[in-house]
């Protein structure tokens, strides 16, 4: 992310010709070897700042980043890198909800990919197209890209690729109700990820094993698979992870009947979310921590919570104990 320009006049044809016949016995020079110009440079450079931003959760950031990269690509139609600026302006859409900017970017990366015949970018672009039709509801285009995708990764033999691909057909067949399919396609990610070490890909892997086995109320079971995903994003330093799983760990407690645990990982997670500058994600947290604490009639606790509840805006007043 190159069409020739024909000669003008006759003249300048011939010498072109004659150019590259040699003019002679005389062996024609290596061409010199081409470097990335300035410009060039400043798009990995600018789409290294948008990671940077957005593994600090600083989306905002990262979307200005991955903005200016992208508009430099186009002004050098650079279509390999454009690409890979537009996906990743697809994935700030998908963090931040935009389904429909999402689908557009994505899809707009495909067609370029299929037009430079990259496979690499193809297979990038599939899986993230696919990713935003599903999270938009689309689930029939949804898993047709994958499917697409998957075939791509495994003729390349892309493990990586793969487990994604195959984690994410899990989550549709769960959607549509077939929970012993998803379960077998999450553990065949799960072996793809423990292979290459993506513990983060890994984590998810287990949440989504917790979340068929809490469909089930097998608790005992959502617990341990929600503790090593906890396990895991800590390793990975997977930051909106552990605070997901911590939430996830509250909800599964309470629902045990131990309001207490659920208590203590809500706050937890509430913390994890507030520090990440998650207001969404820690009004979540601190609901279900609310709803703990007035199950075990800790009303000083319940009015804690709920200020700081409204302080978010998530609750008008704090609901009392029950």
């Amino acid at each position: 992310m190159t069409v020739r320009r024909k000669w003008r006049h006759a003249g300048i044809s011939v010498l072109a010709l004659c150019a590259w016949l040699g003019c002679g016995s005389a062996q024609p020079s290596a061409p010199p070897e081409l470097h990335p110009g300035p410009w060039a440079t400043q798009v990995e450079s600018l789409r290294r700042q948008g990671d940077h931003w957005l593994a600090r959760g600083d989306r905002e950031r990262a979307a200005e980043a991955y903005e200016t990269a992208r508009r430099v690509a186009e002004s050098l139609d650079d279509r390999r890198s454009l690409v890979g600026t537009l996906n990743d302006l697809g994935r700030i859409a998908v963090g931040r909800g935009d389904s429909s900017q999402a689908i557009a970017s994505h899809g707009r990366a495909v067609s370029l990919a299929r037009e430079l015949g990259v496979s690499d970018l193809v297979l990038e672009s599939l899986t993230a197209l696919g990713t935003a039709q599903h999270q938009a509801g689309q689930r029939e285009e949804s898993e047709r890209l994958y499917q697409e995708a998957l075939e791509l990764a495994e003729q390349k033999g892309d493990q990586g690729a793969e487990a994604t691909l195959r984690n994410n057909l899990g989550v549709l067949r769960q959607a549509r109700g077939d929970l012993e399919q998803a379960a077998r396609q999450f553990r065949h990610a799960m072996v793809l990820n423990q292979a290459a070490g993506n513990l983060a890909a890994e984590a998810s892997n287990h949440v989504n094993l917790g979340m068929l086995a809490e469909a089930r109320q097998a608790y005992d079971a959502a617990e341990q698979e929600f503790e090593r995903a906890l396990e895991l994003d800590k390793a990975a330093e997977h930051r909106d992870g552990i605070a997901a799983d911590l939430l996830r760990l509250g909800r599964v407690a309470e629902r045990r009947g131990f309001p207490d645990r659920g208590l203590a990982f809500s706050e937890r997670a509430a913390h994890s979310y507030l520090a990440q500058g998650d207001r969404v994600g820690a009004g979540a947290a601190l609901i279900q921590a609310v709803s703990c604490a007035q199950k075990l009639g800790r009303e000083a606790d319940v009015a804690r919570l709920g200020q700081v509840l409204k302080a978010l805006g998530q609750l008008s007043e704090p609901a009392p104990a029950r």
